[in-house]
């Protein structure tokens, strides 16, 4: 276990810069009615100088740490020398320079094979140094249309650029390093199922609920060469993009941690089979019950959203195995007694080991291939085909690839794809412009607008001709306007005819009858000049009822051109509807600087009265919440409160619990779906809805006694010196390349903005924005009502509330 804090009887100093890894030794008895008892018997530090470790693997008789040490952040190989049972010796196997923070680098596991080592790296980890050239994970590009618009409020992940998050292999010495997979957003964890298939549970961006581009927590089956269209700001892939693989399922919101399949486990077959995810922010441990379906993998997600679980969740695929109030889950394994161990902690949270046993024993056998039928088995035979010929030039590959551009199976289709890019462009560039079969001939397209020339693109955009979108099914049509983007976004814009000729075939199609089209469409159209496209999206902008298509509309016309007066004050006067829109944190700024990059392209005069437009109709902005005065209690601290925090779960008033959340001004500040529903207040601090899943009482209470204890660097606030001295402190609202604007004060919602280039350094400050002392004015019993409120997410029906 890796751990930053002290496991009790370790012998762990505090100075410590590493923090430390510590062994557990556990042993298991059977009990007379044929149960097994696992007892702790003492925690021993591993006498290593490497720590605060996101990932750790036992292979080949060494302990891989991907974590921090002596010679900086790296993937360690440690060792016993001597037989001692001790690890006594350690070096930096690999060097990964800025793998640090949440969204670093992770997990390690062994593949099927026994000797490949798989590694995966969160989006703000730069691709390690060494990769082949000739890795699975190739070709790869931001493949955009026009420029994105970069996350207002995540600014920390402006510079971050393909591949994202990715997977690597490599083996016991890391001789060879290949990127295996990409286009991830933050898996922390991944795991092989009983198949020898690679799985993980990918990250959202939460703060893009209720945008377009939002893509929820994913379950995802990782192919070699798999991609899987995470990109920053505006430009992440919808799933239907063809050189993107789907998801398994969809989970919805939430924060993933560690995965593991069942497969070791003493539980009941079903469960030896399932995929264990595990949620730190809603407290979690799914059991995912994936089902072959062609030659991937299928799950059927009914859970409803984690905002209105009030009891168990009823699902045949996705089913709660294990939730609990204060258990923000991190990672978990299964023990060589069949058990499911599980640790609990992070940002400051109090940390534990868990334990899940099956009473009654459990599947004695290895869980069998979960492939029941031969049309599967033959589909999973011809994917790995496949995916061999991929890895390299085969004069045979193109001959053996062919055919399979033509099923039915999209990731058949998909590994097709990826052995033909493997061979010379030479070799299948005329069989691709030849093909007169709809499905092969435009994934075969595919592949050349992705790998051929420039000289290639016109002929490609000739051979799309043959296959008008009315004669395609809506999969086909997709993947038809997929090919025009990666044709575009690699090699340019064509001749002016040949744009003139595409916009007017297009324009005959738009609008379609569904927003997946259209969002293509639009993109397409306005990249292409097409006369007709800013008055037909206009008029989607203004009738649609679903408020993230709107917000597309909105993107795309601020690229548009060859706009009239009255264009532009119907396109400016949709921004001030816009306004009252509600989302994640960074909603409400996405469309302002949608907003601001179109009037960057209005001719200077006209702006001030198009802005005027934008803002106009706006219902005045509500005052902050008048402080309700209060007499001094107490400077509460955690000693004082923790003896009484047992009664927080009984006998609350739920009426006062949430009339002090308002007193104390927590929704100044911080998101609260109370009740369920659409979260609402601030967003300066993180969303509170699930506060009482992650964290215990008694984190809780630390975090508003001592809020900067533990400071999310997703909510950090700066200390901005200035060029004649002065100091500023406060949290980045927005940012651009001229203009810096800090929230001073979060209670009052007060801003202040300042010229870039007056600020000479910018650090990350030791101390919260939330004041310290909110509780001051707070009896014993207040406390313990508001604590109540926050734990059971406002809803008046919990059993806290119960006279």
């Amino acid at each position: 276990i890796s751990a930053q804090g002290k496991p009790e009887g370790a012998g762990w100093k505090k100075d410590d810069k590493w923090g430390g890894i510590f062994r557990a030794k556990i042993v298991t008895t059977k009990e007379p009615a044929g149960n097994t008892q696992a007892h702790l018997l003492e925690w021993e530090k591993v006498n290593v100088p490497v720590g605060d470790a996101m990932g750790m693997l036992w292979a080949f008789d060494s302990l891989y740490v991907s974590g921090d040490g002596p010679d900086g952040r790296g993937i360690y190989r440690l060792k016993d020398t001597n037989g001692d049972d001790q690890l006594d010796s350690w070096m930096q196997w690999k060097k990964v320079p800025g793998g640090s923070g949440e969204h670093g680098a992770h997990a390690l596991v062994l593949g099927p094979d026994g000797k490949s080592i798989y590694i995966v790296h969160g989006n703000a980890t730069p691709l390690i140094e060494g990769t082949d050239a000739k890795s699975p994970y190739r070709n790869y590009a931001e493949d955009d249309l026009f420029p994105r618009v970069m996350d207002p409020v995540a600014t920390f992940f402006d510079k971050v650029k393909s591949p994202y998050g990715y997977v690597l292999k490599t083996d016991e010495n890391g001789t060879n390093f290949e990127l295996f997979a990409g286009g991830f957003r933050n898996p922390y964890d991944i795991d092989f199922n009983a198949d020898g298939e690679l799985f993980t549970y990918d990250s959202d961006m939460e703060w893009d609920v209720g945008l377009p581009w939002y893509r929820p927590t994913r379950v995802l089956h990782i192919l070699p060469g798999g991609e899987f269209g995470f990109r920053e700001g505006t430009a992440k892939w919808p799933a239907s993009h063809a050189d993107s693989l789907p998801a398994v399922t969809n989970i919805g919101l939430g924060c993933p941690t560690g995965v593991k399949f069942g497969t070791k486990s003493n539980f009941p077959d079903k469960y030896r089979r399932a995929f264990f995810i595990l949620d730190w922010t809603f407290g979690r441990i799914l059991a995912v019950h994936l089902h072959p379906q062609g030659a991937s993998y299928a799950a059927e997600n009914q859970l409803p959203s984690p905002y209105h679980l009030t009891g168990p969740a009823k699902s045949d695929d996705v089913e709660e195995f294990v939730r609990g109030k204060g258990l923000p889950v991190t990672d978990v394994e299964f023990g060589p007694d069949g058990a499911m161990y599980f640790t609990i902690g992070g940002r400051g949270t109090q940390a534990g080991l868990y334990r899940v046993s099956h009473i009654g024993g459990g599947a004695t056998a290895a869980p069998q291939d979960t492939i029941v039928d031969d049309f599967t088995r033959k589909a999973r035979a011809s994917r790995r085909t496949l995916e061999a010929l991929s890895t390299h030039v085969d004069p045979t590959a193109v001959a053996k690839a062919w055919n399979a551009l033509n099923s039915e199976d999209r990731v058949i289709r998909y590994a097709a794809r990826l052995a033909i890019e493997a061979q010379p462009v030479a070799e299948w560039r005329e069989l691709a412009l030849a093909e007169e079969r709809p499905r092969a001939a435009i994934t075969a397209l595919l592949a050349l607008a992705r790998l051929g020339s420039k000289t290639d693109q016109e002929p490609l955009l000739n051979a799309l001709m043959k296959f008008p979108l009315n004669t395609l099914g809506e999969e086909s049509q997709l993947e038809k306007l997929r090919v025009l983007e990666v044709a575009l976004a690699r090699h340019g814009r064509p001749s002016p005819e040949a744009m003139q000729m595409g916009a007017a075939k297009l324009n005959r199609q738009y609008p379609a009858t569904s927003f997946a089209l259209n969002r293509e469409l639009c993109a397409l159209l306005v990249e292409m000049g097409a006369p007709e496209v800013i008055g037909k999206t206009l008029a989607l902008l203004e009738s649609g009822d679903e408020t993230a298509e709107q917000i597309w509309f909105a993107l795309c016309l601020r690229e548009a051109t060859g706009w009239t007066p009255a264009q532009r004050e119907r396109y400016f006067a949709w921004f001030a509807k816009a306004k009252t829109y509600r989302g994640g944190n960074s909603f409400g700024k996405f469309i302002l600087r949608i907003r601001d990059q179109a009037l960057e392209k209005v001719p200077e005069a006209e702006r001030p009265m198009l802005l005027a437009i934008a803002e106009k109709h706006i219902a005045p902005p509500k005052p902050a919440q008048a402080v309700v005065v209060r007499q001094f209690v107490k400077m509460w601290t955690v000693a004082d409160l923790e003896p009484a925090l047992a009664g927080v779960g009984k006998g609350r008033d739920f009426v006062r619990g949430k009339k002090l959340f308002a007193e104390a001004m927590c929704s100044q500040c911080h998101l609260f779906a109370g009740g369920g529903g659409t979260a609402k207040g601030g967003a300066v601090g993180p969303d509170l809805t699930a506060v009482g899943s992650r964290f215990s009482r008694r984190d809780v209470l630390e975090a508003i006694i001592d809020p900067s204890k533990a400071i999310s660097e997703q909510y950090a606030s700066f200390l901005f010196t200035m060029k004649d001295g002065n100091v500023v402190s406060g949290q980045i609202a927005e940012e651009n390349h001229y203009l810096l604007t800090v929230i001073v004060d979060p209670l009052n919602g007060t801003r202040q903005n300042f010229p870039k280039g007056n600020v000479v350094k910018r650090e990350m400050s030791p101390v919260s924005l939330m004041p310290p002392g909110l509780l001051s004015t707070l009896t014993q019993d207040e406390v313990l009502d508001l604590l109540a409120y926050l734990e059971s997410g406002g809803i008046e029906k919990s059993p806290a509330f119960e006279k």
